[in-house]
């Protein structure tokens, strides 16, 4: 019965020293695996607005004109800003490309409409500015505008240099435009 009991013990010991815990090695590799994981290379992309963006503008000008501006960022387009690499971590960042919808319109019809872009600007445009520009905001200049004459002011920027352009667009009641250079810089 003693020996029974013995035995009993021993066959109990080595059954209970399999409890499926890691062997040295086994530990020793996962530490491994997991510090590799830790410190390879990662790369960071960082996109300005991170979403899609829209502004809607209505401007209603002396109760007979309406101004509708539509601000959007395109997801699909974007531009190289910059890239830094510090060790084992880069991060490059890029600046979505804006573009913009505007209909002019009286109580009975619309006047105007147009899609703009740094892209049309660039097809009128051979000047090496128009490298790497968006869109940055379209709006109705209050101040000048009339219902015979509505005025329009347009920026766009490089966001690599910070260049810019203020351009100034004309709107007759017939539909008539003109665009005009006020401002740049870079």
């Amino acid at each position: 019965m003693r020996n029974l009991f013995i035995l009993t013990s021993v066959i109990s010991t080595v059954f209970m020293a399999c409890d499926g815990r890691q062997t040295k090695k086994e530990a020793l590799e996962r530490a491994i695996f997991e510090f590799n994981l830790r410190n390879s290379d990662s790369e960071m992309f960082n996109y300005h607005p991170e979403a899609y963006v829209e502004i809607v503008t209505d401007t209603i000008i002396s109760n007979r004109t309406n101004v509708h501006i539509k601000n959007y960022s395109l997801l699909d387009e974007q531009i190289f800003v910059s890239s830094t690499t510090k060790s084992n971590y880069k991060e490059t960042t890029y600046q979505r490309v804006f573009e913009s919808e505007v209909i002019v319109s009286t109580a009975s019809k619309d006047v105007f409409r147009t899609h703009i872009s740094a892209k049309k600007f660039k097809l009128l445009d051979a000047d090496p500015f128009w490298i790497n520009v968006t869109l940055q905001h379209v709006w109705v200049n209050q101040d000048l505008s009339t219902d015979d004459d509505i005025i329009l002011d347009m920026s766009f920027i490089n966001p690599k240099n910070n260049a810019y352009r203020l351009y100034r667009m004309s709107i007759d009641p017939y539909g008539q435009e003109s665009v005009n250079l006020i401002e740049e810089r870079g």
